[in-house]
């Protein structure tokens, strides 16, 4: 994505872990995001922003996108179509915490409809069955148009970092404790993460990755 000319790379955490963001360790219900630790895959030198989102907006509009109540009221409060209403059932805790973030990097930056914002749903909603009944069932509170109002509508531009050269540093520096001390990977391999070659040259094992990525989906099925 870097190869774009004005391309910009966000991570997404829970405000209630931020490890990147404050170096602090904690629990949240955003399952399917890494917490308390740095991934070895993650480039975090070329990491523009990593923004926090709570597992209180991540839990309600799990609510509000899954349930009927829900549904009917986002087609009647936006007029959004019945394709895109069927399209939130791929959104699980960890994509909708990946919405959110995408949001509010959107307005830190000021970006407007002629601006291309892309994320990742990295899980759906089929998922968290029980989730929904927990949170329902549970210290969840307020309407559909409230959980819409406060997570999607007036989301701030808090709990984030524009990230510095400094601010990278101290995240790459970060994962030593988990990869090195506590991993065994030696610090010439940790270390070689620095250099943007080491991360250009993954790029000619990609389509080996995508082989057998179909192949193990394709024994799975």
């Amino acid at each position: 994505m870097k190869e774009q000319p004005g391309t910009t790379i966000c991570v997404v955490e829970a405000i209630e872990c931020p490890t990147l963001l404050n170096n602090e360790y904690g629990d949240h219900n955003i399952q399917g995001i890494g917490d308390k630790q740095v991934p070895f895959i993650h480039n975090v030198l070329n990491t523009d922003y990593v923004v926090a989102a709570t597992d209180k907006a991540s839990n309600a509009l799990n609510l509000v996108f899954n349930r009927p109540v829900g549904r009917d009221f986002l087609i009647k409060r936006t007029g959004i179509s019945q394709d895109v209403i069927k399209g939130l059932a791929d959104l699980g805790l960890s994509s909708i915490a990946n919405v959110l973030g995408a949001i509010k990097m959107t307005r830190y930056m000021g970006l407007g409809a002629d601006d291309v914002v892309l994320t990742v749903t990295t899980d759906g909603a089929e998922m968290y069955g029980a989730e929904i009944v927990k949170a329902a069932a549970g210290d969840f509170r307020g309407s559909c148009a409230e959980s819409y109002g406060r997570w999607m509508l007036t989301t701030a531009t808090d709990n984030m970092e524009e990230m510095t050269l400094r601010s990278r540093e101290r995240v790459f520096n970060l994962g030593y404790y988990t990869w090195v001390e506590q991993q065994g990977v030696s610090l010439e391999d940790f270390e070689a993460r620095r250099d943007p070659e080491f991360w250009n040259s993954l790029m000619e094992v990609v389509p080996a990755w995508d082989r057998m990525i179909d192949e193990s989906n394709s024994a799975a099925s």
